[in-house]
């Protein structure tokens, strides 16, 4: 049993080494507007949507909570948070499955916003020779 869990571990570690060294070099690709290019998007808007569609919840407490007081917020905030964060969730499996298949027409995203924190992972990053016409945080 100890070799399995050993096995395991290895496995694991070389897929998200594999994962990496692709993320690191689809940097230009992703940048550009091919179709391959189009298709690593839909694969890390998928990974960035699993692993972040519970955030949800937080995020549509604080803002109902800033629409009404602050238990009612609470509660209607979280109902709607754990339904949109089901949905992001979904949506990031559904993306990472079919991220070969220009499903829906021209690899859109099927949720908008496209990712939770539109202002952090919504936007390209400019090349460096590019450039800013304002800055990216504030």
């Amino acid at each position: 049993m100890r070799t399995g869990k050993r096995a395991l571990v290895m496995w694991t570690g070389a897929l998200l080494l594999t994962l990496l060294v692709a993320s690191a070099g689809a940097d230009d690709l992703t940048r550009s507007k091919s179709e391959a290019a189009s298709m690593m998007h839909k694969f890390g808007r998928g990974i960035v949507n699993v692993l972040t569609g519970w955030i949800e919840i937080p995020k549509n407490i604080a803002v109902e909570w800033k629409k009404t007081e602050p238990f009612t917020g609470f509660v209607m905030g979280a109902v709607q948070g754990v339904g949109w964060g089901v949905g992001r969730t979904a949506t990031g499996f559904y993306d990472i499955v079919t991220f070969p298949l220009p499903i829906p027409e021209g690899y859109k995203p099927l949720m908008e916003p496209e990712f939770i924190l539109p202002d952090l992972w919504g936007k390209d990053l400019p090349y460096f020779d590019e450039p800013i016409e304002k800055p990216l945080y504030k």
